[in-house]
């Protein structure tokens, strides 16, 4: 271990970005930490850090650089800690939003499953299909969803009823919920995410589905609207 120090001679923001870039780097298993220190003439260097407050253009005081994050006794690198440092979202306390309301009609959940599960056994059995992007039964996710009912592809929507409350997340429910509406189309609530996806047979949680081809569940598919009145 030692100190090497590397001169720059095309300005303070060039040696600031080659040390953001070097900090963190492995050289031979060893974590390099770099920072950038003011020179105390054209050529020499007296070790003393720059006062990053008046070295900015803009006069803002700048923000102190995050606290080095180790894993055990090793440094790990910034641009992994910079996605460690982002704020996680509360706990989901898994129960239904206000946004959701379930059918009273206790076929509705067993129907619902029902269709779900086999749509979604047709839509993997016929996946070898070159064919079958254009003829997909369901679509999953809140964006290709809303982008499934704005090409008036998608006939029913199956909606979590705990969606995490989160800015992103709240604008791409309400825009879904918009849409159908324009569309009147038929929206469920009766799955939370977990077992929305257990549903289609999957160990994520799912937080929309888009039925776009009832074909092999249409019996279902019929009973789950008219228990909705809109038969």
């Amino acid at each position: 271990k030692g100190r090497v120090t590397v001169s720059y001679h095309d300005g303070l923001e060039v040696a600031r970005r080659a040390a953001q870039e070097l900090n963190g780097m492995l050289v031979g298993g060893i974590a390099i930490s770099a920072s950038v220190s003011s020179s105390a003439s054209d050529g020499g260097y007296d070790g003393a850090p720059i006062d990053e407050s008046v070295s900015k253009s803009s006069g803002e005081p700048p923000q102190p650089p995050p606290a080095p994050m180790y894993s055990g006794d090793k440094l790990v690198p910034e641009n992994f800690a910079a996605c460690k440092r982002v704020p996680k979202l509360p706990p989901n306390p898994g129960v239904p939003r206000a946004y959701a309301t379930k059918l009273a009609d206790e076929r509705a959940l067993p129907t619902l499953l029902s269709m779900l599960s086999e749509l979604m056994r047709l839509q993997i059995r016929s996946k070898d299909d070159k064919n079958a992007r254009a003829r997909r039964r369901l679509v999953m996710g809140l964006r290709e969803v809303a982008r499934g009912i704005r090409a008036h592809k998608v006939k029913m929507v199956v909606m979590a009823n705990n969606l995490d409350q989160y800015g992103a997340i709240d604008s791409k429910l309400e825009e879904i919920l918009e849409l159908a509406r324009a569309e009147n189309l038929p929206v469920l609530f009766e799955l939370n995410k977990r077992k929305l996806g257990k549903s289609l047979g999957k160990s994520i949680k799912v937080s929309v589905v888009g039925v776009q081809n009832a074909d092999g569940a249409h019996e279902q598919f019929k009973k789950l609207k008219k228990m909705m009145g809109m038969a």
